[in-house]
């Protein structure tokens, strides 16, 4: 399979998410040491408890939008979803939010290709992802390797691969079985070195 080769736009909206982001964490730091919910995070669950179903269902859309407009870093938000709403069900509705969010990435990218690609990656990004996935005859394997691996770029991945030809079913269930533990852990160590649970 050729390189697909992509003009990016280099668009300037990364790096005002970056700033929004890191000073959005600031603040999300601060409100938490104000309240001691980093001590006591139980008293920050049962405070969002108070908003039923909202809550999970709030986060849940933020992080699947986190696929597309990367806000917080992934390890960031789901480790304050275990804080949040607890150690298992922060990770499930960080979960099912990764799930929505990649599924959807795929499936923008499949439809409407580079033209939609070169608005969320460089040029020099693309092409080493590109190179390495697209021309191998096991892309598959290739993915699913990527996708388990926490130190890759996950939602760049799963872009990308709405270019290739893995149809989406075999993609959702690579990101089904492989993302969990990946995902569990990072956010998990984040949470623990910092003995916040």
């Amino acid at each position: 399979m050729k390189s697909r080769s992509v003009k990016s736009s280099n668009p300037k909206w990364k790096t005002i998410l970056l700033i929004f982001g890191t000073i959005l964490l600031f603040f999300i730091v601060y409100y938490f040491f104000r309240h001691n919910y980093f001590r006591d995070p139980k008293a920050l669950q049962r405070v969002i408890a108070k908003a039923g179903v909202y809550g999970p269902l709030v986060f849940i859309v933020f992080q699947a939008l986190q696929v597309l407009f990367p806000i917080l870093p992934g390890g960031v938000s789901g480790s304050l979803a275990m804080l949040c709403f607890g150690t298992w069900k922060g990770f499930f509705y960080s979960y099912i939010g990764v799930l929505i969010g990649s599924s959807i990435a795929f499936l923008l990218v499949r439809k409407y290709g580079k033209r939609l690609l070169r608005h969320f990656v460089d040029q020099k990004t693309f092409d080493k992802y590109d190179q390495k996935l697209q021309d191998s005859k096991n892309f598959a394997k290739l993915f699913a390797i990527g996708i388990f691996l926490p130190i890759a770029p996950d939602d760049l991945l799963c872009m990308i691969a709405g270019l290739s030809s893995i149809s989406f079913w075999k993609f959702f269930w690579i990101i089904v079985i492989g993302k969990p533990i990946s995902s569990f852990f990072y956010s998990y160590f984040i949470v623990k070195i910092m003995g916040l649970i």
